[in-house]
């Protein structure tokens, strides 16, 4: 079966740059594009609510003019693309997942209508990464020239089989490599040996601890290196914390991939921790939040 990519499109330059971006990853899968707008709606049945005569035909006829609009904006840059449009009244965020079910990889802005200046990712954006099952692409930073790079948040303890194979399998379709990157905050361990007064053993230890989480995150990127040879690969156990350490990385990457546990049975969204939410709101090149476990 042919993948698909679902777009939230609402003619905003964010959603532009996202609908540019979800395009492309459609051509690089040989998939198709499904375009989504949706448009606020006030049911006439709602109660103390008046809507005139004809409100809802005309909201759905610009609906479908701006989903239309974006749908040729992606056969214009992509020619050969299969490109539907949709549009569903209701709540954006909700209507993007529901559309989403079942898809390769859900696509958003990083804001859209209603933002305000110095908003770092817009409230619908923040609500379909929480509310979405498949992997889910924030497009983020400035257009620039690609580094040729995929960075992979890497949990050593307990590595995602569903985080690796997007990370490698996306670099494979880009002809980029990948770098693997395990984020370890030990700056606390200076202030530790110096208050017990054994500096040399706690150096000597957390040296040691390094070395072993660097042959951890070998050995994980090796498996992986394995099933996708075509894909160049480096890996490094960073110190700091892990939010600080991944965004500073984001500047010489073209995409980061991390983890973010399901909700419940798979069926109910993604638990966005700390990390994720950081890198949702300050990376510099879109993020891939892929939901596991």
């Amino acid at each position: 079966m042919k993948s698909t990519v679902v777009v939230g499109y609402d003619q905003t330059p964010h959603s532009e740059r996202a609908l540019v971006q979800a395009a492309r990853e459609a051509a690089w899968r040989g998939g198709s594009l499904t375009v989504v707008h949706a448009f606020d709606w006030i049911s006439s049945t709602a109660p103390k609510t008046y809507v005139p005569a004809g409100v809802g035909a005309t909201l759905e006829r610009s609906a479908e003019h701006i989903a239309g609009h974006g749908a040729d904006l992606a056969r214009s840059r992509f020619p050969g693309l299969h490109v539907d449009a949709a549009v569903v009244p209701g709540d954006a965020a909700e209507a993007l997942t529901t559309a989403a079910r079942g898809a390769d990889l859900l696509v958003v802005g990083n804001r859209g209508r209603g933002g305000f200046t110095g908003l770092l990712l817009g409230s619908v954006s923040m609500r379909a990464l929480t509310q979405s099952c498949v992997p889910t692409m924030v497009v983020r930073g400035e257009p620039r020239d690609p580094h040729d790079v995929v960075l992979v948040a890497v949990d050593v303890e307990e590595p995602s089989d569903e985080v690796l194979d997007f990370a490698f399998a996306e670099a494979s379709r880009r002809g980029a490599r990948v770098a693997a990157v395990y984020a370890w905050d030990m700056t606390w361990t200076a202030e530790y040996a110096e208050y017990i007064g054994n500096v040399a053993d706690v150096r000597q230890a957390t040296a040691a601890a390094a070395a072993d989480l660097d042959a951890a995150l070998e050995a994980v990127v090796r498996t992986w290196h394995a099933k996708y040879p075509d894909v160049h690969v480096s890996h490094r156990v960073a110190h700091g914390a892990p939010a600080a350490v991944l965004t500073e990385a984001t500047h010489h990457a073209d995409l980061i991939v991390a983890g973010a546990r399901h909700h419940g049975d798979g069926r109910h969204g993604m638990r966005v921790g700390p990390v994720a939410h950081a890198l949702g709101h300050h990376a510099e090149c879109p993020v891939v939040l892929v939901p596991h476990g």
